[in-house]
């Protein structure tokens, strides 16, 4: 889990030195250049220096299903420490070097690294979990990223190293989880599955999963994975043009990019990047702003262990319509907020009660994040597959949200200084599109095969579908479905 915590602490770490990250910049301009560099010019760099983080992270996540092949699971893992500790070393040393490009050459390697482990470290717990416990340690994937987050919040703050002179401390930091997991990883066996399917060897395997179950009696997993790889022979694996391509899986393939974007587009990275500068916006003093991002990080991690018995209870579509709904809802109220505040800026209880319908609606936004888009999409793009054609969706699935994080990340500012009061509703149309695409086109996959899945897209596409093919059986089961669809 140290990957994904790595990811999780570098999305954060950025947010709250931004003011002590722009001084340095300036400085550095005005001994080059004996001049100062304009407020716009400040603000694209430091843009640059957050988005540069998802363009590696692109490129990593891309090239994950390459390197988890040619190196197996954990030897992917292993390598990609390398990166992680170059890229933390290199913003480490930023500001001794007076250098902001030192920054954005560490910020894009961290980014690979993270890429990576976005694509590496879900493949290993998935494939050395046992299966009763793959839908509750996949979730926690998402309480790892959460908890890396928490943590680059709470170091950001003043009185640890959010100055002049701990940020690139603060940075560099991301040294550790790299180091942590070259010590730790070469203790876990690799992936049994990888051993097996991909290298076929059977007795590593079995050594592997004897470690890793705690017995010798393997054979029922050892039975479950020749199943998988014959079921892989007959299955070609797709390339990507091929899955462009291919009439029945393009279906479930925009479903599958929808759900990313759902993701990414809908304005939770703008909270998690500018958070600080946000609340301090809603008129709270830069301390008390930098303390409620920390609130940010710490609802995350507790509403993804109030989610993860949920995702099998409720199901995913059930889930994501709860969290793009309430998503929407305070990203209206966050709009508002604002709004109010220009219009009775004069009145001093006006602003203070601003100030709290802001912070609350910006809680309560993140709340509903956490709830389905957080970790949903991820697992619902690698259900509506099977074995061929996984790889690849899961390749344009990384792309995809990777790309619309790096839009995000570069774009907000300047969105935020041409629509100002009005930056979150671009992202309210958004949510309300997603939420209208869920409700008409996303099945449940909770408790269902493969098989069954393919057979919906076969039939036809969206939700009535789910009825027609008969997936749900009885029509009780199908009274009791329709019940739990939420009436947002």
């Amino acid at each position: 889990m140290l990957g994904m915590l790595q990811f999780g602490y570098n999305t954060g770490v950025i947010n709250a030195p931004e003011v002590n990250i722009e001084n340095f910049m300036k400085d550095v301009y005005k001994d080059r250049y004996g001049e100062d560099i304009h407020e716009e010019s400040v603000k694209l760099l430091y843009s640059l220096a957050v988005s540069i983080f998802a363009i590696g992270g692109m490129l990593g996540g891309f090239s994950g299903g390459m390197i988890a092949n040619k190196f197996g699971r954990k030897g992917g893992l292993l390598l990609n420490n390398v990166l992680g500790i170059t890229g933390a070393c290199l913003m480490g040393f930023t500001k001794v070097s007076h250098s902001y490009e030192m920054l954005f050459v560490g910020r894009f390697i961290i980014g690979v690294n993270c890429g990576l482990n976005t694509s590496l470290v879900p493949m290993y717990i998935s494939e050395i979990a046992p299966l009763n416990l793959r839908g509750g340690l996949g979730t926690v994937n998402q309480l790892a990223v959460t908890i890396g987050l928490l943590i680059s919040q709470i170091l950001g703050i003043e009185q640890i190293l959010g100055t002049d002179d701990g940020w690139p401390l603060l940075l560099g930091l991301a040294i550790c989880p790299a180091i942590l997991q070259l010590i730790l990883l070469p203790v876990c066996p690799e992936s049994p599955r990888y051993l097996l399917i991909t290298k076929q060897w059977e007795e590593e395997a079995r050594k592997a999963l004897r470690r890793l179950r705690a017995s010798n009696q393997v054979e029922e997993d050892i039975e479950e994975m020749r199943a998988e790889q014959r079921a892989q022979q007959t299955e070609a694996t797709i390339s990507m043009t091929e899955l462009i391509c291919s009439p029945t899986l393009r279906s479930p393939l925009i479903i599958g990019i929808v759900m990313q974007l759902s993701q990414q587009l809908s304005g939770i990275n703008a909270v998690l990047y500018y958070s600080t500068n946000l609340f301090m916006s809603s008129g709270l003093s830069e301390e008390t702003a930098k303390f409620m991002t920390i609130g940010i990080g710490a609802i995350m991690v507790a509403m993804t262990l109030v989610v993860m018995p949920l995702m099998d209870r409720m199901g995913r579509r059930t889930l994501h319509l709860y969290g793009l709904g309430g998503m929407f809802i305070f990203s209206i109220f966050i709009t508002i907020s604002f709004l109010i505040k220009e219009f009775f800026g004069y009145v001093q209880e006006m602003i203070d009660w601003m100030s709290y319908l802001s912070v609350v609606s910006t809680l309560s936004f993140v709340v509903f994040f956490a709830l389905g888009p957080g970790s949903i999409p991820w697992m619902i793009t690698a259900e509506l597959f099977s074995q061929g054609p996984r790889p690849a969706a899961m390749s344009i699935a990384v792309l995809v949200n990777w790309l619309a994080n790096f839009l995000v990340g570069i774009g907000f500012p300047t969105m935020r200084n041409s629509l100002e009061n009005y930056t979150f509703l671009p992202f309210s149309v958004f949510l309300a599109i997603f939420w209208i695409f869920t409700y008409k086109k996303v099945p449940e996959t909770k408790n269902k095969t493969f098989e069954e899945i393919l057979a919906l897209f076969r039939h036809s596409n969206g939700r009535g579908s789910l009825r027609d093919s008969r997936l749900y059986g009885t029509a009780e089961e199908e009274k009791e479905e329709n019940m739990k669809e939420p009436h947002l």
